[in-house]
């Protein structure tokens, strides 16, 4: 199977992928037989080409999705689409499931050498990475979002292919936000601003707020239910909370009701049935039929209920009680308390380990983690754990616990959970250098979350404003990147890599076109072996064309000098003004210079220090003689790498005499 997402985020490496993999597993396959022509499919808008080769049949669709979704027209740029690849077994029609394809889309070039841009070579380019290896779009990604300080969602590419990071778009919104949640094919993310008593509903193909719901009260916690039929929104405090659904495909409001007083918390029965939602204040929780979108009943659990989660495996809901000290174990059938597990006073979070046996619980006051096994409904291991946990994450091998009063994570091997009476190891990683607690927000949402296909976890440090990468068996993180100054104290991964998402055998992620032109979209399968090049053709977009060519920025070298020879510092100065104004544009903080040495055997990457009046500039000592390129990207003027705003500069070795002529040009 090809699973081709695994990278290391702190470290420059020349791409995220190994080319033994890739030369153990490329066969050079034939043309393969076109079955079907590329043309309209049957839904409006949808492009479709399928092939067999092997015994395999792959069938490849562009659709319109969003707004575009209603027009018959071509495909254009930052078109939001779905890409789907269905993969069948071309004997008997069956799916072929749980395979790992990798797709890239390639601008096609008239001038291509045939030979060597076959769909292959292609494909092991791409795979190897590294600085000019860059598809115009990869289909294999993931993106991180930081939920910030300043009312912003951050949305950063950390497989950005000099081994750092990409911020592709910051988020604004109307206030803080506190909570989020992702629909289950990850086009939609809602996040609740009880400042404002909204909903922000990100369109996760455009990376922008598409619309904003009106509450009328501050809410609080979100949830889908399983089904994702409905968003649930509950929040208000005061006398009384009130709890809201919307349907997610259309966003009307479909539902409204009172629950309980107090803080609260939600979990869903795994068929969607019943929403639970605890009220903080008056120790119960509240019992709502999904199917009818009315109030069943409000259960008595006992004092201070903080914490709800639900097992599939025993069909049963579990309530931390952290005034009584214990764990109230509610019959979704029966809709009443079957049993009262005693803890101690201090028991907070509640979360059930994958496969739904065991439920992990933290008790803030005495630092441990509890573990209930739920086939018997009894506390059969505990273990000590940093100062404060407060949240509980999952992976396949592991539990983590994250802390108020510390940097420490601490980890759990699932494998190790189970024996009545044994203790529970626990061992630590530092997940940065300031405890969480520092942080000037708090939210429910998660801090640490699994790297997309991954045995890796991402840690969102608020206080060092930074995002720590750590892989299953280190002693520390690999890597970090920065949140670019703001401190995000929520994180959320969105996989864009091709996943079964909907059917059987039919992998897709969806995606906004890339500039105008005739694309290879470039497929490969390790098992079974599969390499072809499907085409697609992007046309301009009108209003992108116009803002384009209108400009907003201009960037001018400075200071021609003499050029260095080898030994001396090699200085790239420049201004940056509005185009329509003239003015020089100030302030900025990610202005970003990549300074390669032809053929790009060097380059490294550099913030610009601003020196004022619109000048950035960076200054590094040249390792060799030769001609150095420096490319400038600034993501909040849209100065993109690849944009022609470049500048040159010629290295002499020291005993050339060097001509007398500028050190710069813009190109």
């Amino acid at each position: 199977m090809t699973d081709l997402r695994g990278t290391d985020l702190g470290t420059a490496t020349a791409g995220f992928w190994t080319m033994p993999v890739l030369c153990a597993s490329v066969i050079l396959i034939g043309l393969c037989r076109v079955v079907q022509a590329a043309g309209t499919g049957p839904e409006q808008g949808q492009y479709r080409q399928t092939i067999e080769e092997n015994g395999v049949r792959v069938s490849f669709d562009v659709v319109h999705i969003g707004e575009s979704a209603v027009q018959s027209r071509p495909f254009q740029e930052g078109d939001p689409v779905l890409i789907r690849f269905a993969i069948s077994d071309t004997a008997n029609n069956a799916p072929v499931r749980g395979v790992f394809p990798a797709a890239w889309l390639d601008l096609h070039r008239n001038d291509e050498i045939p030979a060597a841009n076959s769909c292959e070579v292609k494909v092991r380019k791409f795979v190897a990475g590294g600085t000019f290896a860059q598809a115009a779009l990869d289909l294999n990604d993931y993106y991180v979002l930081t939920l910030n300080d300043d009312a912003t969602v951050s949305v950063v590419d950390p497989l950005f292919g000099f081994g750092a990071t990409k911020l592709l778009a910051l988020i604004p919104l109307t206030a803080n936000g506190y909570d989020w949640a992702a629909t289950k094919d990850q086009t939609k993310l809602f996040v609740s601003i009880p400042e404002k008593e909204q909903i922000a509903v990100i369109d996760t193909a455009k990376w922008e707020v598409s619309k904003y719901l009106n509450l009328g009260f501050e809410p609080t916690r979100l949830a889908l239910q399983p089904d994702g039929q409905y968003l649930w929104v509950v929040g208000g405090g005061g006398s009384q909370s009130s709890l809201a659904a919307f349907r997610t495909g259309s966003l009307e409001l479909a539902a409204r009701d009172r629950v309980g007083k107090g803080t609260h918390a939600m979990t869903s029965s795994s068929d969607s049935g019943f929403l639970f939602v605890t009220n903080g204040e008056d120790n119960s929780v509240s019992v709502i039929d999904t199917r009818t979108l009315k109030k069943l009943t409000n259960i008595p659990v006992g004092p201070g209920p903080v914490s709800i989660a639900y097992s599939e495996l025993a069909n049963a809901v579990y309530v931390s009680l952290t005034e009584a000290g214990s764990i109230a174990v509610i019959d979704p059938k029966r809709l009443d308390v079957t049993k009262t597990i005693a803890a101690d006073p201090g028991v907070a979070e509640i979360a059930c380990a994958p496969g739904g046996r065991y439920v992990f619980v933290l008790n803030r006051k005495k630092d441990l983690v509890q573990v209930i096994d739920s086939s018997v409904n009894e506390i059969v291991q505990v273990g000590s754990v940093g100062i404060a946990p407060f949240q509980i994450s999952f992976t396949s091998d592991f539990a983590y616990v994250n802390h108020i009063g510390t940097a420490d994570v601490s980890m759990i091997q699932l494998a190790a959970v189970g024996p009545k009476g044994r203790p529970l190891p626990v061992v630590t990683f530092p997940g940065g250098q300031q405890s969480l607690g520092k942080s000037s927000l708090t939210s429910p949402a998660a801090r640490v979350v699994q790297a997309s296909g991954e045995n890796a976890v991402l840690v969102a440090n608020a206080p060092d404003k930074q995002v720590y990468y750590y892989k299953e068996g280190m002693a520390a993180p690999m890597g970090s990147f920065s949140n670019y100054g703001r401190e995000p104290f929520a994180i959320q991964v969105v996989d864009r890599s091709l996943r079964e998402r909907t059917l059987p055998g039919a992998y897709e992620t969806v995606a906004k076109l890339p500039p105008p032109g005739s694309y290879d979209i470039v497929f490969f399968l390790d098992s079974p072996k599969f390499v072809h090049c499907f085409d697609l053709t992007v046309e301009p977009n009108p209003a992108i064309e116009a803002e384009r060519n209108a400009g907003k920025v201009a960037v001018t070298a400075l200071e021609p000098q003499i050029p260095p020879t080898l030994g001396e510092d090699v200085n790239f100065k420049f201004r940056i003004v509005n185009k329509a104004t003239g003015q020089p544009i100030t302030g900025l903080t990610d202005v970003v210079i990549v300074s390669f040495l032809a053929p790009g055997t060097w380059h490294r990457q550099d913030v610009a220090k601003e020196e004022g009046d619109g000048v950035y500039s960076v200054e590094f000592t040249p390792p060799r003689p030769g001609v150095y390129y420096g490319h400038i990207q600034c993501s909040s003027v849209n100065l993109q790498f690849g944009n022609p705003n470049y500048l040159t500069v010629r290295v002499f070795p020291k005993e050339i005499v060097k001509p007398r002529e500028p050190n710069a040009s813009q190109r």
